[in-house]
């Protein structure tokens, strides 16, 4: 396998052990420790590391080493209103192009990859590769709080029914109103969700 595949698959794993939370919040990111569990060399896992931190989803400290990010109440309430105006931004440029269907009916069962695929279904309705890149950075950042979500929001599954059926229709006033009161709702509760975020 060439190195560039390898940190290709270096870079799968971290990931997704970032987004499914098998990586906390705050837990250190060894390149020899990752390295030992993914059968390859440190050299694959800083290169992966240092394209998660491009990303969001690692931070870099100096002289201390590569980190999942802590997020507190503040930072993931300012994290819902940057996903709200990109969300705005791709609504403007989509308006003519937006009826995108219902496909988010794969994910039924899981709301976290649904709603994910909803924002990225809205972003390629736009024709701008570059929202289609910023949604998925945050829909990767959001990814392990919407898992806990549930958890103090009950009716997560019919909010976003709403918004796929309003996007189906191309309505965009009425997807403006449901993603702002989705945001709002849950900036309103950040500080509960970051605490099961970090007690789950």
């Amino acid at each position: 396998m060439n190195a560039g595949a390898t940190t290709e698959r270096v870079h799968d794993a971290v990931r997704r052990m970032i987004l499914t939370r098998g990586l906390r919040p705050g837990a250190r990111l060894d390149p020899a420790v990752l390295a030992d569990g993914l059968a390859t060399s440190a050299t694959p896992v800083r290169e992966a590391l240092n394209q998660l931190c491009g990303a969001g989803l690692v931070d870099a400290r100096p002289g201390g080493g590569f980190h999942v990010p802590m997020i507190d109440a503040p930072a993931l309430a300012d994290l819902y209103r940057w996903n709200e105006e990109v969300i705005g931004v791709i609504l403007r440029s989509a308006a003519r192009t937006l009826a995108v269907g219902a496909r988010e009916q794969e994910h039924a069962d899981d709301i976290a990859n649904a709603t994910a695929a909803l924002a990225e279904r809205l972003a390629r309705a736009s024709g701008n590769e570059e929202h289609l890149r910023a949604m998925r950075d945050i829909n990767a950042r959001l990814h392990a709080v919407r898992l806990v979500e549930g958890n103090l929001i009950a009716d997560t599954d019919q909010e976003l029914a709403r918004l796929a059926a309003a996007a189906e229709r191309g309505d965009v006033a009425a997807l403006r109103i449901g993603w702002r009161r989705y945001h709002q709702r849950r900036q309103r509760l950040a500080p509960e969700i970051v605490r099961a975020l970090l007690r789950d």
